[in-house]
């Protein structure tokens, strides 16, 4: 059974654009972004039931904090509409597919046009308050859902993915991702076959290394005959299977059996390599993370199931990023390296990497996995990079006793080499808890 996720995607950075759109103005450009706040699966025997209700939010795009200025905020436009503050959408059922069949057995996909007969009854099967909005830059909306049944045809029943997005035509914004729904339609039925409906609300999005909060929801969906929840269960791995189906306990709020209708909350936690408060690996440098003890950060999956008292089970998931906390101290070079100098000028970088200091203490992390790209802006090529050490931090990545990491890239040295200043910024590198190497920071440009 389908469970539908939200993916939370970020804006693209507009500093390019800026420059040469709307009269200079800050462009907020982008696509809508979308956060679940219900239910995305629902299921329906026959003809009837009880309409199931859900919302979402979207959220326009903004401009980059730091492209932001004091000009106006404008939406960039297409073609002949000309730059504004505001934008209109529409929001309703964009995308059907078919992905199963009547007994729940998945399918090769099969796309259903919206405007079609069947594409009609099931779009309309989705009543969305509001279903248009005038947008802000920045601006979020909460969209409330039910979901009815669309009364299909025996012939028609089956598992049906459908995407509810905004769409604002002519404003420069994207569609995104949108709020993915399951839509289940089965034949009557006397037997319960409906699995139970699991969400995984927490977490809500990308985590800094500390406790990682874990919330599940789960409901048997009222759907006569109904047999109550049963069990709940949750599991975490990473993308690359160095954690794999790592058991996470859950407190319930409510007494299993539960009637079926009632949403069942279960709450718990996981803590990744390094995210425990307190002295520990990765707290000093004899601790120090390395490319055989790594840290915790990386790419994971929490896996959600429940069970139904007739055996159902229905499944939920949800993937996230536990990073560092990179931030930048230093980002310099002197004049005359901003506009002359020789193979002697030299940018400076100083960088702090801490975990949370809300999940966890915010302690220093020491990572002698560490490397730092020097990019050159104009390009995006790298024209240098230096791993940890202990030497000059000309050569090196050297974490201070302070503590800080450190490191200074000298043009003379640069591929190239360079024959006069150009514009660069540093890029900080670890490798995470599966031997990844993963960005973690960027730091402003500086020209020398």
């Amino acid at each position: 059974m389908f469970i539908g996720a939200v993916l939370m995607l970020s804006s693209a950075n507009t500093g390019a654009l800026a420059a040469g759109k709307c009269d200079g103005a800050d462009i907020a450009n982008g696509p809508f972004v979308y956060t679940v706040l219900g239910v995305t699966q629902a299921t329906f025997n026959g003809s009837g039931g009880t309409p199931v209700a859900t919302n979402f939010s979207i959220t326009a795009p903004s401009v980059d904090p730091k492209q932001q200025s004091e000009l106006p905020d404008l939406f960039p436009g297409e073609g002949q509409l000309p730059c504004t503050a505001t934008a209109f959408a529409t929001i309703s059922a964009l995308e059907i597919q078919k992905v199963g069949d009547a007994n729940g057995s998945p399918i090769d996909p099969i796309e259903i046009d919206p405007s079609s007969t069947l594409g009609l009854s099931i779009a309309g099967a989705f009543a969305l308050t509001p279903n248009s909005k005038q947008f802000g830059i920045g601006e979020t909306a909460n969209i409330a859902v039910e979901v009815s049944n669309p009364n299909v045809s025996a012939a028609d029943y089956g598992d049906y993915d459908i995407k509810l997005a905004a769409q604002a035509p002519g404003y420069g914004i994207g569609v995104g991702s949108g709020l993915q729904f399951s839509l289940s339609l089965r034949a009557s039925t006397a037997t319960d076959t409906t699995p139970p409906v699991v969400t995984v609300i927490k977490p809500a999005s990308d985590e800094i290394l500390g406790v990682i909060p874990v919330e599940i929801q789960a409901y048997d969906p009222v759907t006569l005959p109904a047999s109550g929840l049963a069990a709940m269960s949750a599991t975490v791995s990473s993308a690359g299977g160095a954690v794999s189906n790592l058991s996470i306990p859950l407190s319930l709020n409510q007494t299993l059996l539960a009637t079926a209708g009632v949403i069942v909350t279960g709450t718990g936690s996981f803590t990744p390599t390094g995210g425990a408060a307190g002295p520990g690996v990765g707290t000093t440098d004899a601790l120090a993370f390395t490319s055989s003890s790594r840290s915790g950060i990386g790419s994971y999956t929490i896996n959600a199931q429940a069970q139904d008292g007739a055996g159902n089970t229905g499944y939920g998931s949800k993937s996230f990023k536990v990073n560092y906390s990179v931030t930048f101290t230093k980002e310099f070079s002197t004049n005359p390296c901003q506009d002359g100098g020789n193979g002697q000028c030299t940018g400076q970088f100083k960088f702090n990497v801490n975990r949370s200091n809300s999940t966890s203490d915010g302690a220093f992390m020491y990572d002698h996995t560490v490397e730092v790209m020097l990019v050159r802006t104009s390009d995006s090529v790298v024209v240098k990079t230096h791993n940890f050490g202990t030497g000059d931090p000309k050569d090196f990545v050297k974490i201070d006793t302070t503590p800080f990491y450190q490191t200074n890239f000298k043009r003379g040295e640069l591929d190239g080499p360079p024959s006069g200043p150009a514009t660069y910024r540093a890029e900080v590198y670890f490798l995470d808890v599966d031997n990844n190497l993963v960005l973690q920071g960027k730091s402003k440009d500086v020209t020398f």
